[in-house]
């Protein structure tokens, strides 16, 4: 936030417009649990629309004009499936809509690898605020995907494995906004060094 009172939020590509979005997500879902009301799981259902909408917008402004298109017009056809058939409405999150968003990080942040690595600069790519985005984007949608897709086979077969990997993702989250972090700590030691 004090990097986009510098800068804007164009200064770190309207990151803190997504944290921002997360934070508020989270800190609802957990006060509805400590009332012991769990009627908000159809937010997340949201929640993935805004991702792809968001994602799509954020390596918009990263890749070049040919990408841009492209990539556009992958997440008309996302969503376009999911209006058609995805109860993204429904009182209940659905699966589909997380594993279509990982499908996309995944292939968003390879992309940016490819090109970054393609098109090299003076900037080491550890400095580079997008490095550590899309390192959080990839390792993130790679373990939700392994914890979603057998997620109701091991709830009838082994829950106990199931609840070791929902433990599991909330540290992979914690991983995923540290790297975000690190991001902007990468934003803001760009931002200081163009000042």
């Amino acid at each position: 936030m004090v990097l986009a009172g510098k800068k804007g939020l164009s200064g770190q590509n309207y990151l803190a417009v997504y944290l921002f979005v997360s934070l508020c997500l989270e800190l609802y879902g957990h006060y509805k649990i400590y009332i012991q009301e769990f009627d908000f799981a159809y937010l997340f259902n949201y929640y993935s629309i805004f991702l792809l909408v968001f994602f799509n917008r954020y390596y918009a402004k990263l890749f070049p004009r040919q990408l841009k298109a492209i990539f556009q017009y992958i997440l008309i056809t996302i969503l376009a499936y999911i209006a058609l058939f995805v109860k993204f409405y429904s009182g209940n999150y659905d699966n589909t809509l997380g594993i279509l968003v990982c499908f996309y990080f995944i292939i968003n942040a390879l992309v940016w690898f490819y090109t970054r690595l393609k098109n090299f600069d003076e900037i080491k790519i550890f400095d580079d605020p997008h490095f550590w985005v899309s390192c959080g984007l990839l390792f993130w949608s790679i373990f939700f995907i392994f914890r979603s897709i057998p997620m109701f086979f091991l709830q009838d077969n082994d829950p106990e494995f199931l609840q070791i990997l929902k433990t599991m993702q909330y540290c992979v989250n914690i991983i995923m906004y540290g790297m975000f972090y690190i991001a902007l700590r990468k934003f803001e030691i760009a931002e200081n060094n163009t000042a």
